[in-house]
């Protein structure tokens, strides 16, 4: 699976509306005795049956769904407000429309044309080597791979299928024969994620690749996979994705966005915005300073961000040396970048430049390239259809306060 101008209107974790109280509380004691700031109430904080009523009414088990929100925000550190809570559930609802295990369309066919697409540059015999490990059983199953690859429905039935098919070709063809056989080439890796189209899971649909970094080095792969699939580890993992960072975002809709793109993504689009402008220099304002590869490991050649903002260094701010900007741009996925010489300088020559406040976010310009898509997607595209949703739950919620 970003977002906005200073302001915090989301509850942030470790502190998001306890800032926000002592910060009145400072206020509170640098006025005159005699004109004391009225006491901020703490936010409200929804109840299972509260999160429930918020849930579409055709949604099944709307309670245990609420309690696991519920639990991934207390987890995260972050209140249970209103806004909170329908900003997890907009995003349930856009990824999965509230199924742990979402059948994935035409599912079949896209991991058939994979595997075909990988087998075809093995050489002549790539197709035959695939028939032959199609052709085989998982001990305790009827049906051959073939026959459940055409049966699939969901990531799960995937994965497990991937699972088996690996540990059938560990079991007919021995590692000492595997240089010799066509069929080890298809899987040669061991790596799930090399031919499986499908890298996001769950009613979230959190990166399989998050999700293992998320609970470290020595977790099982399989186990993570299997939590994935069922609604409370969806909930708790896409929760930590959408929450758990820091971001001044004045509204859910970009956050929607990093949700989507990256974290930071909708704060680093408006520096590169005002980089752009005050360089004269396009760029594709992605959300990403660095380039990365495919493991998300920045990329040793500089991006043509990173090169407009060296030129921007030349330009304007000639204090700021080559190798702080590159130390600094390193940072691009850390709350910490804001406090940055090279963030900083941007924001302050940009006002100084064009007299007008720059925006600490904007929606990044990213096409969203995935299989399980119908059409041209971007970043932007989903985070306002999220933001529908969302504003949806918020009307709910305004209803039954009213009741």
């Amino acid at each position: 699976m970003d977002d906005g101008g200073p302001g915090r209107s989301l509850a942030r974790r470790r502190g998001g509306w306890r800032a926000a109280w002592a910060f009145a509380a400072l206020l509170a004691g640098c006025a005159p005795r005699s004109a004391p700031e009225p006491v901020v109430p703490p936010p409200p904080r929804l109840t299972v049956a509260q999160v429930a009523r918020l849930i579409p009414s055709h949604v099944k088990e709307r309670e245990g769904w609420a309690q696991d929100v519920l639990d991934a925000l207390e987890a995260e550190e972050v209140t249970p407000t209103p806004v909170a809570v329908c900003s997890v559930l907009a995003i349930i609802e856009q990824e999965s429309g509230f199924h742990a295990d979402p059948a994935v369309p035409n599912l079949p066919r896209m991991v058939r044309t994979r595997l075909e697409e990988h087998a075809n540059t093995l050489g002549p015999l790539g197709r035959k080597a695939l028939a032959s490990v199609l052709s085989g059983k998982a001990p305790g199953h009827k049906r051959t791979f073939d026959a459940r690859l055409n049966a699939l429905r969901t990531e799960r039935d995937l994965d497990r299928l991937f699972r088996d098919m690996l540990a059938y070709y560990e079991q007919e063809y021995p590692a000492t024969f595997a240089a010799m056989n066509l069929a080890s080439s298809l899987f040669s890796s061991r790596r799930l994620e090399d031919l499986n189209p499908v890298t996001t899971a769950g009613s979230m649909q959190v990166s399989v690749r998050y999700a293992m970094e998320k609970v470290g080095e020595d977790a099982d792969p399989v186990k993570v996979r299997e939590a994935l699939y069922t609604r409370e580890g969806g909930v708790r993992f896409g929760t930590s994705r959408l929450m758990g960072f820091e971001a001044a975002y004045a509204q859910p809709l970009f956050r929607f966005a990093d949700y989507n793109a990256g974290v930071y993504a909708s704060r680093n689009a408006a520096l590169q915005a005002q980089v752009s402008q005050l360089t004269r220099l396009p760029l594709v304002l992605d959300g990403d300073l660095q380039l990365y590869d495919k493991r998300g490991e920045p990329r040793a050649e500089d991006s043509k961000s990173l090169e407009a903002l060296l030129s921007f260094r030349q330009r304007h701010a000639p204090e700021l040396s080559e190798r702080q900007v590159r130390r600094d741009v390193a940072k691009e996925k850390e709350e910490s970048f804001e406090a940055t010489d090279t963030f900083r300088a941007v924001k302050r020559v940009y006002a100084n430049e064009t007299g007008e406040s720059p925006a600490y976010a904007q929606l990044p310009q990213v096409t969203l390239e995935s299989p399980k898509l119908k059409g041209e997607r971007t970043t932007a595209w989903f985070a306002r259809s999220v933001d529908a949703r969302f504003q949806k739950c918020q009307a709910r919620h305004r209803a039954a306060q009213a009741k």
